[in-house]
């Protein structure tokens, strides 16, 4: 196993750094956090380990193993065909902070109070590093965190001593530093990993404006064409219309092979990051650790690519509120198994992690816990997912629609997601299906009602 960008000669040097002592190697990459949570009763010696791999930016679509011809993933295709991959698993929100602070708390943005990138967490709520490392497990973290108003020396034990903010620069050493974590880790008690990689959020760099062609003649042929849906419905909730027109306003001299450039672009960062995870993957892999060990995989929001004629994330349309999602955890959880009929929240994550590790979780998590679906054991699951946006913003999904609506707007959104994939005609307008509109705005309505809302402003909120 060779590093992400080294030589087989170097890599003996650096496995022999690695292993030349455990205080020396956790220094040269760690920080120990004495404020983090340390608890004394420690976990059982048998509960597994859980590593929590999570990308930034990556839509659902965006994988070879999900039918996309436009880029090949063997490492995160390999993981998929060792794990149970959830196809309709979204964010609770699609944009970086409020979807990072749900996943730690288990709470909605209008609950933990990220509602937008620069509002900080509630200091009452605990999240999953703390809460874990309190019942007896190690705690580290490696990479992005993005959680306002929590520093990661509040909630973990080991913490890196810096991370540079594009992925370009950051993914690998993330990668080394959670080799030098595994091989010198704590065998007393499990670990509880958060590793975050960057990529492909690095496409947030990348947009060009109409006069900068495609530089690479040669490779014309693999630029992708307009997305199946870029002639999209028009008839948007007025706050997402305001954003869209900013977007297309900036792009409306963009030809074909603008756009074709910007997706080529995303999926070669995918691929850089694809390198990255294999890299974690090999490291457990080859280490006594992975037996034992619960991995969940997925990424804070998706990215728009052209779909809908949009660019990056923090809307409701499906190539940015829907993620990838897979556990495994060899010779306990199916492998090879894609899930098409449970609809699964980033709110999950954290209860998956408290079962599996045999704890009580807090009190007051939104989520479910997936071991029961792992485990093949009969469940009533959710008949309705929902996701929130922008503050004012709320989406619900059952086994078929995606009611979406906004406070403080006048226009809704129904897609018949069995039928229109691509999300191409609103159906909020048509007669023959406001029941439908008015079944569904009702559970936005109950939903909301079991919150415990922060009061936000109501220039955020949008309700007067």
């Amino acid at each position: 196993m060779s590093t992400p960008s080294s030589s087989p000669s170097s890599t003996f040097t650096r496995r022999d750094f690695l292993r030349s002592g455990s205080a020396l190697s956790l220094a040269a990459f760690f920080n120990t956090a004495t404020a983090a949570p340390q608890g004394s009763v420690r976990a059982t010696k048998d509960a597994p380990n859980l590593l929590f791999l999570n990308l930034d930016q990556l839509s659902h679509m965006a994988l070879s193993c999900h039918g996309n011809p436009y880029l090949k993933t063997p490492n995160i295709d390999r993981l998929a065909a060792r794990s149970v991959d959830f196809s309709k698993s979204y964010t609770p929100d699609p944009i970086c902070c409020p979807a990072r602070a749900s996943w730690c708390t288990g709470r909605f943005p209008s609950e933990n109070n990220v509602v937008a990138n620069n509002r900080k967490l509630r200091t009452d709520l605990p999240d999953y590093g703390q809460w874990l490392g309190e019942h007896g497990y190690q705690t580290v973290h490696i990479g992005k965190w993005h959680v306002p108003g929590r520093q990661l020396h509040q909630s973990f034990q080991l913490v890196p001593h810096n991370s540079h903010p594009q992925g370009e620069y950051s993914d690998n050493l993330i990668a080394l530093s959670f080799e030098a974590f595994l091989a010198n880790r704590d065998h007393e008690r499990p670990f509880f990993a958060q590793i975050g990689l960057m990529n492909p959020h690095d496409c947030g760099n990348a947009p060009r404006t109409a006069k900068h062609s495609f530089p690479f003649k040669h490779l014309r042929d693999q630029l992708p064409p307009y997305p199946p849906n870029f002639d999209f419905d028009r008839r948007e909730p007025e706050q997402l219309k305001s954003m869209h027109n900013g977007l297309m306003n900036f792009t409306k001299m963009w030809t074909e092979e603008n756009w074709g450039h910007q997706a080529w672009l995303y999926y070669r960062m995918v691929e850089m990051v694809d390198v990255n995870v294999g890299y974690i993957l090999d490291t457990l892999e080859q280490s006594s650790d992975h037996a034992n060990t619960v991995i969940i995989f997925t990424s804070d929001h998706g990215d728009a690519n052209g779909y809908h004629r949009m660019l990056f994330k923090d809307n409701f349309y499906e190539t940015s509120v829907r993620v990838p999602t897979m556990v495994c955890f060899p010779g306990h959880a199916p492998e090879g198994v894609e899930d098409t009929k449970h609809l699964v929240s980033g709110l999950d994550f954290f209860p998956t992690f408290c079962d599996y590790a045999g704890i009580v979780p807090p009190s007051g998590l939104r989520g479910r816990s997936l071991k029961p679906l792992l485990d093949g054991k009969a469940t009533q699951w959710r008949r309705y997912l929902h996701a929130q946006s922008k503050a004012s913003g709320r989406m619900v999904v059952d086994e078929r629609f995606k009611f979406v609506r906004y406070y403080g707007s006048k226009t809704t959104q129904l897609f018949d997601l069995a039928n229109d994939p691509y999300e191409t005609r609103n159906l909020a307008f048509e007669p023959e299906y406001q029941s439908d509109c008015k079944r569904l705005a009702n559970e936005i309505d109950r939903h909301e009602a079991t919150l415990e809302n922060v009061a936000l402003p109501s220039s955020l909120s949008k309700r007067t």
